[in-house]
């Protein structure tokens, strides 16, 4: 399966703007008023369409690539991406590592 390798460094971005990217980037859940409730938020990747070996380290899916750029793009982001070729059972969850 073709995928993309993103490699990143968010040493120069404000740890606000870093928390807001990760939460555009991955599904959350979120707890409000003192745990009493919790909510999730959606994410552009879901549970299968990437795999993070490493902090800084992102393989997405081939359909992903895109938006994951144009995110980076706006918030100045340095990244680096590699086309590379992923089995598909990689991106189970419970196969990896």
């Amino acid at each position: 399966m073709q995928a993309s390798l993103f490699l990143y460094n968010m040493k120069d971005v404000e740890p606000k703007i870093r928390t807001k990217l990760h939460e555009k980037l991955f599904d959350r859940t979120k707890k409000s008023n003192y745990s009493s409730y919790a909510y999730e938020t959606k994410g552009i990747l879901m549970k299968d369409d990437y795999i993070r070996p490493v902090r800084a380290v992102l393989i997405v899916k081939k359909e992903y690539a895109r938006r994951i750029v144009d995110l980076f793009d706006t918030n100045g982001i340095r990244y680096r991406v590699f086309e590379i070729n992923v089995p598909s059972r990689d991106f189970k969850k419970s196969s990896f590592f």
